[in-house]
């Protein structure tokens, strides 16, 4: 089974492959977990398992997420499309709207596609990830469907976290914590996928067997740049030094997006300090202080609050 290939979660692949044999699958299926734990993929081996248990070439290519996309365009409801994909079977849909929120006219779309469309002996399969950015609006719209979905139709969802869907979607839906791994089972299945084998074991003692946080550090450049600013900031706060972190920190002033991202992973420095981790420079009270002061920016940049303020005194905190 292509869920085999997903590391750890013994229990939840040993579920879903038990009602996968009985044919007792859900249509309607949510994953919950942080990011970086690989919920995507997980929820792409579930859809490849349902629609081809043999395996094969379009079970590897979804696998890889070469399927059709629901998309369509900010402010204009007629605009939503489903784009073919190499495997016709499975539809994805991700918010494209400002800060990743759906836009009903994508789950319109998916919605129109599923019912119109005839099916092939393998079924369908919808992907929707993310599920914690749907408005009212496109919640409204999804449920229409998955309330009465067409036979043989299976959706699978993901989300950062359980309270952060709409209740009348989670109600709909069969849930799974994805939970990390073995900081050192992470180091070995990453290793085994190209990753530096010390690079391997540093970020996964950082990021705390979160196999996909630590592929995504090891393959992007930009990702490992973020990374190192993150670094370069822990290593800041644990000297004290206010100016060092005001610089930094000054340089994602006009960058919300950017300046939340740095903050987040140097909460993970200061959570690896917290767990006496020689990964990082912070430690003790110094992690517990740089963890709170993030936590608070990070809360405030995320309810619109001005980004240079913030930043300004977060680092005469640090």
């Amino acid at each position: 089974m292509m869920l085999d290939r997903l590391a750890g979660n013994e229990a939840l692949k040993q579920e879903v492959s038990r009602m996968l044999a009985g044919r007792r699958l859900s249509h309607s299926l949510l994953l919950i977990g942080e990011q970086g734990l690989g919920t995507g993929f997980a929820a792409r081996c579930m859809a490849a398992d349902y629609l081809y248990p043999a395996g094969g070439p379009a079970a590897e290519a979804l696998l890889r997420g070469e399927c059709c996309k629901a998309v369509a365009k900010a402010g204009d409801r007629t605009s939503g499309r489903v784009e073919t994909g190499v495997v016709r079977e499975a539809i994805s849909v991700e918010g494209m709207g400002s800060g990743g929120r759906y836009l009903v006219g994508q789950v319109t779309a998916m919605r129109s596609e599923i019912f119109n469309t005839s099916l092939s002996a393998e079924g369908r399969a919808v992907l929707l990830y993310h599920a914690e950015r749907m408005n009212g609006e496109s919640a409204n719209a999804l449920l229409k469907v998955m309330e009465e979905p067409p036979e043989g139709v299976l959706f699978v969802l993901t989300a950062q976290s359980l309270a952060g869907v709409l209740p009348t979607i989670r109600s709909r839906c069969v849930s799974f914590a994805l939970a990390p791994v073995p900081v050192q089972e992470c180091a070995a299945f990453c290793a085994g996928q190209g990753v530096d084998k010390k690079t391997a074991a540093r970020l996964s003692d950082l990021f705390e067997g979160r196999i996909g946080a630590v592929l995504a550090a090891a393959r992007d450049p930009a990702r490992r740049k973020q990374l190192e600013a993150a670094e370069a900031l822990a290593k800041a706060a644990a000297a004290s030094d206010n100016y060092a972190a005001s610089v930094l920190l000054a340089g994602y002033e006009k960058d919300k997006a950017g300046a939340s991202a740095l903050l987040r992973d140097f909460c993970a420095y200061g959570a690896a300090g917290l767990r006496g981790s020689s990964v990082t420079p912070l430690q003790g009270e110094k992690a517990a202080q740089a963890i709170q002061a993030a936590g608070e920016a990070v809360w405030q940049l995320d309810r619109q609050v001005n980004v240079k303020i913030v930043l300004q005194v977060l680092a005469a905190r640090l």
